[in-house]
């Protein structure tokens, strides 16, 4: 199976563990790693890890892009990289091993040119045919193009389209009618704001062409709604240590799943197993295919 994911902004990510972390305070660390990430870039990882011929599409630019470039090469998926003059980001992660808590500062990308924009968009209408499932991973800062999204749908079939975003970038691609759409809570209500009910703001995704939408909140129960049921999942409580990358693993893994041939309740409590082994790791956008054999039992559906 081909999947492509397709983003914008990647990541050169550094994860910094401390004992303890105390803001304000002198803090040592006692272990610094580097890695390329993003949410295309941890999606495509965990589908690599899966076993999916996973293929990257996104922007880089800058030393920092070129840096990206070269940690991608050891990794065992594809990178369709392109060209732009706005230097990719740095994100930093901060670990604290005494209380557990995550810090995640995050540096936004310079805007793209209308050049690399139209670039980015001829070369995704030419590559697009030859996938089974495409998954377009992120949300956007307001000084991008906000359907973006929407005018890459428009050259490709909805039906193997999985769309992780929120607020126009999302709601414009509706009328294309992507298969599942894949959000948070709080991304949700930031998305659809005349009700406060998670589930009729869901059923509201769906009548303007959502598919179905998949509904995640971190370690507490998540939820399936498509047009004729609605499927609520009970998370397992584990040790985590890095939540990093945990909704890229459920879209790679609802993905996957799906490629595969699961109905969607399965594909979506799959997801759902990799995004909880993603958390139990430092490192984001990696699972590990044991964890997840142990993890799905373990999600209870009703």
């Amino acid at each position: 199976m081909k999947i492509l994911c397709c983003g914008f902004f990647p990541a050169l990510q550094r994860t910094i563990e401390y004992k303890s972390f105390r803001p304000g305070e002198v803090n040592r660390a006692l272990k610094v790693s580097v890695a390329a990430s993003g949410k295309a870039t941890n999606t495509a990882r965990v589908l690599s890890i899966l076993g999916a011929d996973s293929v990257m599409l996104s922007f880089a630019g800058g030393a920092n892009g070129e840096t990206v470039q070269k940690l991608l090469e050891t990794e065992d998926f594809e990178c369709n990289w392109v060209d732009t003059g706005a230097e990719t980001r740095i994100c930093q992660t901060l670990l604290s091993d005494e209380d557990g808590s995550c810090t995640e500062l995050v540096e936004e990308n310079p805007p793209p040119s209308s050049r690399d924009w139209k670039t980015f968009i001829q070369t995704f209408g030419r590559i697009q045919a030859d996938f089974d499932r495409i998954v377009f991973c992120g949300n956007l800062p307001p000084h991008v193009p906000q359907e973006i999204y929407a005018e890459l749908m428009a050259c490709t079939n909805g039906d193997k389209v999985l769309v992780d975003s929120s607020k126009t970038p999302l709601l414009a691609t509706l009328s294309h009618r992507p298969s599942v759409v894949k959000l948070n809570t709080e991304e949700l209500s930031m998305t659809v704001k005349d009700t406060y009910d998670p589930l009729e703001q869901a059923r509201e995704l769906i009548a303007h062409g959502a598919g179905a939408v998949g509904i995640t909140q971190g370690k507490d129960s998540a939820m399936l709604v498509t047009p004729n049921n609605v499927y609520r999942y009970s998370i397992p409580q584990i040790k985590a240590f890095n939540p990093i990358g945990s909704g890229d693993s459920v879209s790679a893994g609802i993905s996957f799943a799906l490629a595969k041939g699961s109905a969607l309740p399965e594909a979506f409590a799959f997801g759902l197993a990799c995004g909880t082994s993603n958390a139990m790791n430092v490192e984001p956008g990696v699972v590990k295919p044991e964890q997840i054999a142990e993890l799905i039992p373990k999600i209870q559906i009703s």
